[in-house]
């Protein structure tokens, strides 16, 4: 290799390339080497997957390591799941190996023997998780001086994953502190494939030098998309009055039997899908087979004869599906089944093993979660599929990215849109097709490289408080000015302000947490010492208590306590169905059998938050007349119907549709004005449903709305009164401990959106 670049790294690490058949470095490995090389500066990296973001990090932090070997660890690697440390400890023992430079991890299944080991004879590269290292803190507080002490680089990966959320301001904490103890100042870098505002980044690593954050970004991978969008009708939930699933082509026929504005209100619509709807024809489809069937058809076609990933919003939704293709796969004796299953609910043993399959050659498609969106190396992967339309435009771009990761190929996606059929009981947000509008939206933005913005407005209080219990529990105890000093000065808590700090200790000694002790300083209290006490302290998100599932000796995974299916009961998990044979209530354990009949586990979550210029985006398709290319037949029939819904009604003139029983404004804004607007109708004790995309007020006339919407922009409201009308305020691991008006204050920031909301209030009245 004869790039002038070369010759900035040790021969050990020149060595390395040669090994590896490099024949010339990408241009963000030739920057990034320069900048770490020749500056002082803080660093982001910024490629797709696969891009050589890892090697562009360590070639030259290895270079400096094997030139200024010290007596405690030098870098380390903090990633966001222990699988992802893992494919990097394999790669950087590689690296290294030339080297003399000792590659440790550090995380829940690496042997103590081993975590002693460094702690005996720190030196070279650690690789650890954010939690772990908060065990550092917790376990070997005395010992983190002397263990990190000559610590000169920080790699963290993932960044985009870490940004304006519960890990990232815990990360950020851990990082502060660690620099204050070990008296080391490390450079910190970033790699990410997908960031939405690199200023953001630039803040998290170094928010009082900004300047000092140099962002590299690989503006020279360009590759081809293949994009498909398939849209289903799901068999209605009525359980009163079955009512099968309507066609695409009887879908865009109900809509053209929409004649005025006036079907559009509760009674002319319900009149009109009991015409049009009930009953259905019963010559129309097999009544039995239902959208899943029919997505599982096309995966079959299109996913069973190389290596792809299918991701799913839920662990519901995956395991559901993934039963579906195994029942295939059994019911017709294939030879062998493709299909395997991956997410964070099932077993150690079980994800690896499909991991492992993955990267075998053999065909094979995972249904999963987001465990697989990072980049796990899993091997060529062909294709990507996505059940369901995603939260958000970043969580689709990183998934796309999975894909087309070979020179010449082309990053391949087909996203499965679900809508309910019309029935008795739609609405007319139902008839828009809401989330097939969302997925036209995001991929129209995803096209314009535009990505949701990260949120740097929150107070993280549920952190602050782990962070507390955290110092006290590293210390044995220290004052409030230094405590606030450590963390909301020098730290990442810098939206809270002294009066809120103090605030915040006293509530947490009212939930006996924390006490002052003679001589001024604040120690743990009894709870206090038993919650830091718990394994699961370690990490400052949510988490709930997990009974293991097993059949004979084999864990199969593990599901939260109130969810866990009574003796008899059946469960689908890892695609697999199980019956429920024994709850061993102290050892906390479920033992399962094999059986016929199955349900999927009903898992938390499977909501999120979407932005505003999402929603506006979907506003404007609507509003078009394009149809894009990447949708098939059935996504252009609903496209169709929703649009001619819209105009009939009058939405293509105006945002708010008179109707018999009320006034339903379709302000098109994301979830926090929305949840905005609702609370203000709550607080002016005004009647009203919110649905994904509307809201309906239950209001005699439009001029009394109009009368609402003025109060609200002449009397500014405000944000912490209206917080105190949210029903559940807790939300994050430790709130319950927050005093209530502090947490209003917090949610006033975090969850609502006042100045937007005004603005869009005075948009109607225009």
């Amino acid at each position: 290799m004869s790039e002038p670049v070369f010759s900035l790294l040790h021969p050990g690490a020149q060595e390395a390339i040669w090994k590896m058949g490099w024949k010339a470095f990408k241009p963000i490995q030739v920057q990034s080497i320069h900048a770490i090389c020749e500056t002082k500066n803080h660093l982001v990296v910024c490629a797709q997957t696969a891009g050589g973001k890892t090697e562009a990090a360590f070639l030259p932090i290895i270079s400096r390591l094997a030139a200024e070997p010290q007596p405690s660890v030098q870098a380390l690697y903090v990633g966001p799941l222990k699988a992802l440390i893992n494919d990097q400890f394999h790669r950087l023992e590689e690296l290294c190996a030339k080297l003399d430079i000792p590659v440790h991890r550090w995380h829940g299944d690496v042997p103590a023997n081993q975590k002693k080991a460094l702690r005996d004879k720190p030196g070279g590269i650690l690789l650890i998780t954010p939690e772990s290292l908060e065990s550092n803190f917790i376990n070997f507080g005395a010992q983190v001086p002397r263990v990190y002490r000559h610590l000169s680089f920080v790699v963290i990966d993932e960044l985009h994953s870490f940004l304006s959320n519960v890990r990232g301001i815990h990360l950020q904490s851990l990082l502060s502190r660690l620099s204050v103890a070990a008296g080391c100042s490390p450079r910190l870098v970033g790699l990410s494939a997908t960031l939405a505002d690199p200023l953001a980044a630039r803040a998290f690593l170094a928010p009082d030098a900004v300047e000092s954050v140099q962002v590299i970004e690989d503006t020279s991978a360009k590759r081809e998309i293949k994009f498909g969008i398939k849209s289903f009708l799901k068999k209605p939930q009525e359980k009163k009055r079955p009512t099968r699933r309507l066609t695409p082509e009887q879908a865009l026929a109900l809509a053209d039997g929409l004649s005025s504005a006036s079907d559009a209100n509760e009674k002319g619509l319900k009149d009109l899908l009991e015409r049009r709807v009930t009953p259905a024809d019963p010559s129309v489809g097999n009544p039995e087979e239902d959208e899943l069937d029919e997505i599982a058809d096309d995966i079959i076609k299109n996913f069973s004869l190389s290596t792809n990933l299918i991701f799913g919003n839920s662990k519901q939704s995956i395991e559901v599906l993934a039963d579906r293709l195994h029942e295939r796969v059994r019911r017709e004796k294939w030879p062998a089944d493709p299909f395997v299953v991956h997410h964070g609910s099932l077993s150690k043993d079980l994800r690896e093993d499909a991991e492992a399959t993955l990267k075998s050659g053999v065909p094979t498609t995972a249904l999963c979660s987001s465990t697989l969106e990072m980049g796990i190396d899993i091997g060529h992967v062909r294709a990507v599929g996505q059940l369901d339309t995603p939260w958000s435009v970043a969580s689709l771009v990183q998934r796309l990215g999975r894909s087309g990761r070979r020179a010449g190929e082309a990053a391949i996606l087909r996203m499965y849109v679900r809508e309910e059929s019309p029935h008795v009981g739609s609405t007319l947000t139902d008839l828009l097709y809401p989330d097939l509008l969302r997925a036209i939206a995001m991929t129209r933005l995803m096209l314009t490289k535009w990505l949701e913005p990260f949120d740097q407005n929150r107070l993280h209080l549920s952190t602050l408080t782990h962070q507390v219990l955290s110092c006290l529990k590293q210390t044995g105890g220290m004052r409030a000015a230094d405590l606030h000093r450590a963390l909301c000065f020098r730290g990442p808590f810098r939206s809270v302000t002294q009066a809120q700090f103090a605030g915040l200790l006293r509530g947490l000694a009212e939930h006996d947490l924390v006490e002052q002790v003679p001589t001024g300083e604040l120690i743990l209290a009894l709870v206090g010492e038993r919650i830091t006490a718990s394994f699961d302290f370690y990490a400052a998100f949510q988490s709930t208590e997990e009974f293991p599932i097993r059949c004979g000796s084999e864990e199969i995974g593990k599901l939260p306590a109130d969810i866990v299916p009574p003796v008899g009961e059946h469960l689908i998990l890892a695609g697999k169905r199980w019956r429920v044979v024994e709850i061993l209530l102290d050892q906390k354990l479920v033992l399962v059998v094999l059986s016929p009949g199955g349900k999927a586990p009903p898992f938390q979550g499977g909501g999120g938050e979407i932005h505003t210029h999402v929603v506006r985006e979907m506003k404007a398709v609507l509003l078009g007349e394009d149809e894009p290319a990447y949708l098939d037949p059935n996504s252009k029939l609903l496209l169709r119907a929703a649009r001619r819904t819209a105009r009939t009604v009058g939405l293509a003139e105006k945002d708010i549709i008179v109707g018999r029983q009320g006034i339903q404004w379709f302000p098109w804004v994301g979830t926090r004005a929305l949840l905005t607007l609702s609370l203000l109708a709550k607080s002016a004790k005004i009647s009203h449903e919110t649905d994904r995309i509307s809201i309906t007020y239950e209001l005699p006339s439009l001029d009394v709305f109009r009368e609402h919407l003025r109060q609200i922009t002449a009397s500014e409201p405000n944000a912490i009164a209206l917080a105190r009308l949210i029903p559940v305020k807790a939300v994050e691991k430790y709130d319950d401990f927050v005093p209530e008006a502090l947490l209003d204050e917090a949610n006033a920031r975090s969850r609502l959106s006042l100045q937007e909301t005004c603005v869009v209030c005075a948009s109607a009245l225009v």
